[in-house]
């Protein structure tokens, strides 16, 4: 396309657009790889594997229904034309902000979880995540599940093992809040025969809003549409406000409410429950948190501990 304006003589009017200096690998090049060819070739495999993620979503839309169609074209221009770390443990929302470039990122939790019908649960979990670029992460975490069910035999496994990319499109600015997209998909690792997963990958979408309301308060919003891979099962919108209090430099506050839909046309079968939790700096790079979560539905599990620390390092 390069070679094609150069020969039509309109080459230099693209340069003079500005949009492109908010563009995640402007040029086909990443700035910190000296090599061009190595550089180009790791932008194309970056680009490449962002543009499957976005294909394989449209393509199981196609397969569902008309109000979920309506749903993602509502939402599918937000995630492409705005211009405009996984989530602090304890809380489950996700925050606009990335894994420093070059650094990783290594969560370890450990959750108590009661469903209504008093089966319950035990999950260590470990999330390893990297700073690809300055405004770029990907993240790749699994747990393992000891399930105690009321009635029937217990069992345990691995769980499922779920990839993410996130891009920030904008920080924040005036009254306009930090903007970022993260893209997933759930890789079927967890036994099927064990009731542990569905056996099937998922795919989701995320649109991640950050506000800082003051020094003390800051605020996020997601908005997620997933993709069940699962035969018979409606897709699902998740969706989430999560609350900051800051006390300290080293100590604050969180609070969240967490919701889905399933487009299954029965309000009561969309859990819903809500949050709150604490984390310490124990370190610049050591940070512990706890928390417990509260079914506020019938359809969300009656409560859930959960207790982790979240380790930043540079190789």
């Amino acid at each position: 396309m390069e070679k094609v304006a150069e020969t039509k003589g309109f080459g230099s009017k693209g340069e003079e657009w500005k949009c492109w200096k908010y563009t995640p690998l402007p040029d086909y090049e990443i700035a910190w790889i000296k090599n061009k060819n190595v550089s180009t070739a790791i932008s194309g495999l970056v680009g490449t594997l962002a543009i499957f993620l976005l294909a394989f979503g449209i393509g199981k839309l196609i397969k569902k229904p008309t109000t979920q169609k309506v749903l993602f074209l509502i939402l599918l221009p937000v995630f492409l034309f705005s211009t405009s770390a996984f989530a602090a443990r304890p809380l489950t929302t996700d925050d606009t902000g990335t894994v420093e470039r070059g650094k990783f990122q290594l969560e370890t939790g450990f959750d108590f979880a009661r469903q209504e019908n008093h089966d319950r649960e035990l999950s260590p979990s470990m999330t390893l995540s990297y700073g690809l670029f300055e405004r770029m992460d990907m993240g790749i975490g699994s747990g393992y599940l000891f399930v105690h069910p009321a009635e029937g035999n217990n069992e345990n496994g691995f769980g499922d093992t779920e990839v993410k990319i996130k891009y920030r499109l904008m920080d924040e600015k005036d009254w306009l809040p930090s903007f970022a997209v993260s893209g997933k998909v759930k890789i079927p690792t967890a036994s099927e025969s064990k009731g542990l997963g569905s056996g099937k990958t998922d795919f989701g979408i995320n649109l991640i809003f950050t506000k800082n309301l003051s020094k003390r308060w800051v605020f996020h919003i997601n908005a997620e549409y997933t993709f069940i891979g699962e035969h018979g099962m409606n897709n699902e919108f998740n969706y989430s406000v999560a609350g900051q209090f800051i006390i300290s430099d080293k100590w604050a506050l969180v609070g969240e409410i967490v919701g889905v839909n399933n487009f299954n046309g029965r309000r009561g079968d969309d859990p819903l429950s809500g949050l709150l939790g604490t984390y310490y700096l124990i370190t610049d790079n050591m940070v512990c948190d706890a928390g417990v979560e509260i079914g506020i539905n019938k359809a969300a599990p009656d409560f859930r501990l959960t207790t982790g620390l979240t380790l930043f390092f540079k190789p």
